[in-house]
């Protein structure tokens, strides 16, 4: 922070960054690397929105079922599209991650192949998470 002017601001920016972690998760974030998820947990208003527009189908199934999902979409977005990879995180095999995701694409009526769906999907999912 350069100077006392800009303290307050940084406070600001440091409280939203934090809103971008999850619940009692330690370690070091950095704003930039978030903005997104910073956009997202800063208008609360438009994050329910966004979830129940763009997960809204997912959030009427069974919590296990609708858990099992939203993991799945989790733990393939973290490996960065493998489902090879996302099936080893989630003990699984990998047809099990193709077909769970072509469910959540079915249910949401969103395609993971379309870049502005995916990005939907992804804000969702964040936003879902850091629900207060």
């Amino acid at each position: 922070v350069e100077g006392l002017a800009n303290l307050g601001r940084a406070r600001r920016l440091a409280e939203t960054a934090l809103r971008t972690c999850a619940p009692n998760t330690p370690g070091i974030v950095r704003l930039d690397e978030r903005l997104p998820t910073a956009l997202v947990v800063s208008q609360p208003e438009l994050a329910e929105r966004l979830v129940t527009g763009v997960l809204g189908p997912l959030l009427e199934l069974d919590p296990v079922d609708r858990a099992l999902l939203l993991e799945t979409l989790d733990a393939w977005l973290e490996c960065e599209g493998s489902a090879g990879r996302a099936a080893a995180r989630l003990y699984c095999h990998r047809n099990t991650v193709f077909n769970r995701l072509r469910r959540l694409e079915h249910l949401t009526a969103r395609s993971l192949s379309r870049p502005r769906d995916l990005i939907a999907l992804t804000l969702a999912l964040d936003a879902l998470r850091l629900a207060p």
